[in-house]
């Protein structure tokens, strides 16, 4: 086993042990409407990154993975992966109320990140793609997590979100 399915199935062991010991009220619940209003109030402001992506890449890869769960994954992990591992380490997530993962992974097959793309065209993509994820009636297995409702890939992404924000900050 590769490092990070170690990390991942250590994960979803220890977020399931949380979720036992704090019982299914204390369930994560995600919401994008307040996530998507943080966003958008870091329109036309200077912001850095602390990570090995600038920021633009960190919005770029975010856009990526909320478009993903609309148009579609290019790549997708193993059938025995998206039924095992996957689910299981959403679900320590969810129970967790955070995500934890490599901030400079790239998603399996999606384009590049552009650079020296301008912050701010991709914080509006970002949001874009979230008001299309809201409006999507139909949605693609997540490359990792296989099957997801609309609330298990709304909270993946507000998940995936807040963790990469952590990596923000306005100058």
């Amino acid at each position: 086993m590769n490092r990070r399915k170690f990390l991942l199935v250590s994960a979803a062991i220890a977020g399931t042990g949380v979720a036992g010991v704090y019982g299914a009220g204390s369930r994560f619940v995600a919401d994008l409407t307040a996530l998507q209003q943080e966003l958008q109030q870091m329109a036309g402001k200077t912001l850095s990154s602390s990570g090995s992506w600038n920021v633009s890449q960190i919005f770029q890869h975010l856009a990526q993975s909320v478009r993903g769960s609309y148009q579609g994954y290019p790549q997708q992990r193993s059938w025995w992966f998206q039924h095992s591992i996957g689910p299981l380490a959403l679900q320590g997530f969810k129970a967790a109320g955070a995500m934890r993962h490599p901030l400079d992974e790239a998603i399996p097959g999606m384009p590049d990140l552009d650079a020296v793309l301008d912050p701010q065209v991709a914080l509006a993509a970002l949001l874009q793609a979230l008001d299309e994820f809201a409006a999507a009636t139909t949605l693609a297995p997540h490359f990792a997590y296989g099957t997801l409702s609309h609330a298990d890939f709304q909270a993946a992404h507000q998940l995936h979100i807040r963790q990469h924000l952590s990596q923000i900050s306005v100058a």
